[in-house]
């Protein structure tokens, strides 16, 4: 996401390291070599087994699903609870399984979209285009094929990953993507890119950026903003974007509905650009949507960081 609009120096970002663990590369390469042999139908038999022993064995990041979902869905006790922390690993290995099928085997992904009078409204948009979306479903199954429809050119910001062999996979698979469609450009968040620039020119230049509002890591700008009794930590870049760029502001949420079967959830226009907005209003507008979504597809939001709580309020209203 882009830096702050202040000349505050970015959080420092934490260093990409090589190593066998659950963000190396290692594992998806091992994956590769499985799923050129078995059929889809046995690896998805496989993949609920090897989820359950990494959700066990995973401690801080499912801790972290399940602070989320405590937050998220009060409603749930410590057992629904539990196994609703499960359903999230479950469903995020999923969607994994459809990336590599589909960005390594050539699998076709099938969609639909819903709300097409707003995909449609926002294609017919004679300027640029901000596209807020967040980690449901499969970013980048969801940036192609949003790209291939669109029919213009579509720039995605990605966050690099936390280790150096797993950053170097994945830019080589989305370099591969990008030689294919012709309307799809991957932007890094690096520290000291001054990428927020570069989105302004190319919002500026009539074009469409993508980009990712809920999920806070190292090197990103949090910010903390309130919604019925629920706190969220969310990433100040992008509602910065918005404010200096005042381009029309889109809401798209990737649910997966089945194997290589995707929808796109496209919302009406959040912001027009026309009236200046400072970015703190703009989160005002755009948390709502984001939390009535996952809210509802909470086994379909992928983030394994601590972002959700219940408000200081809701705290304290509770009974003794």
């Amino acid at each position: 996401m882009p830096p702050e609009e202040t000349a505050k120096a970015p959080p420092p970002q934490a260093p990409r390291l090589r190593n066998t663990g659950l963000h190396g590369a290692f594992w998806t390469q091992i994956l590769l070599k499985i799923l050129r042999i078995l059929p889809v139908w046995l690896c998805l038999v496989l993949n609920s087994t090897v989820v359950w022993a990494i959700y066990c064995l995973a401690g801080p990041q499912r801790r972290a699903v399940l602070d989320n979902l405590k937050g998220l869905r009060p409603d749930f006790g410590p057992l629904r609870r539990w196994w609703a922390g499960y359903q999230v690993f479950h469903q995020f290995a999923l969607t994994y399984l459809d990336r590599l099928w589909h960005m390594h085997f050539k699998r076709e992904v099938t969609w639909d979209i819903p709300n097409l009078e707003h995909f449609e409204e926002m294609r017919a948009q004679p300027g640029g285009v901000l596209v807020f979306t967040i980690h449901s479903g499969n970013y980048d199954i969801g940036a192609t094929l949003f790209a291939q429809k669109f029919g213009r050119t579509l720039h995605m910001v990605r966050v690099p990953e936390q280790t150096e062999e797993l950053q170097e996979l994945r830019a080589a698979e989305l370099k591969k993507v990008e030689d294919e469609n012709p309307h799809l450009r991957v932007h890094y968040n690096e520290v000291d890119s001054h990428l927020g620039l570069e989105l302004c020119r190319i919002l500026m230049a009539g074009e469409a950026v993508a980009v990712q509002g809920d999920r806070v890591v190292t090197g990103v700008s949090p910010i903390e903003m309130d919604d019925e009794g629920v706190t969220f930590k969310i990433p100040r870049g992008p509602l910065v974007l918005a404010e200096i760029a005042r381009v029309p502001c889109y809401p798209i949420f990737l649910q997966r509905m089945g194997t290589l079967k995707y929808r796109i959830v496209c919302g009406p226009c959040f912001y027009d650009g026309k009236t200046k907005q400072r970015a703190d209003d703009l989160g005002k507008v755009w948390l709502p949507i984001m939390h009535r979504f996952v809210h509802e597809h909470w086994d379909q939001w992928f983030v394994f960081e601590s972002l959700v709580k219940k408000s200081v309020e809701q705290e304290a209203a509770k009974p003794e």
